[in-house]
């Protein structure tokens, strides 16, 4: 049995593990891409595959812009135009990049495609990561 103060330090890492804005931005991740994947199954029953990606998508940006804001960078100020308008351009630049690294990998090496959509997903994460924290969620320093 682990002793109580062993306890508390895995409860404080824990705790500061939850508290970063990294781990938060993959947790959202993965509940976005999720999502995303279950509307795709649930609408391509009535509408075919390319209908449901169509109509799933905007609902996982959505969910994406959502968890983003108010759980991974804690902004609680109401959304405004020009955040929500830089946050688009975001995602289409994005997309660019994770397009790039994708076929640039499949192209110049024999990763399989599978794994190279990974390998772009990650690219595409770290860009979306530094473009959020820095420009759509950035909090404004107070004056000194």
């Amino acid at each position: 049995m682990l002793k109580s103060g062993l306890w508390a330090k895995l409860f404080k890492g824990l705790r500061w593990l939850l508290g970063t804005k990294l781990f938060r931005f993959g947790i959202v991740g993965a509940v976005v891409t999720g999502s995303f994947m279950g509307l795709n199954w649930l609408f391509g029953k009535w509408i075919g595959p390319d209908l449901a990606y169509l109509a799933a998508y905007p609902l996982a940006v959505g969910l994406h812009f959502c968890l983003n804001k108010w759980w991974t960078f804690r902004h609680r100020t109401e959304v405004r135009a020009g955040q929500l308008s830089v946050y688009l351009g975001m995602m289409v630049v994005a997309f660019l990049v994770q397009t790039a690294v994708f076929k640039a990998v499949i192209h110049f090496t024999a990763t399989p495609p599978w794994l190279a959509s990974g390998i772009a997903s990650v690219a595409q994460m770290a860009f979306s990561f530094i473009v959020m924290q820095r420009h759509v969620f950035a909090t404004k320093a107070a004056p000194a």
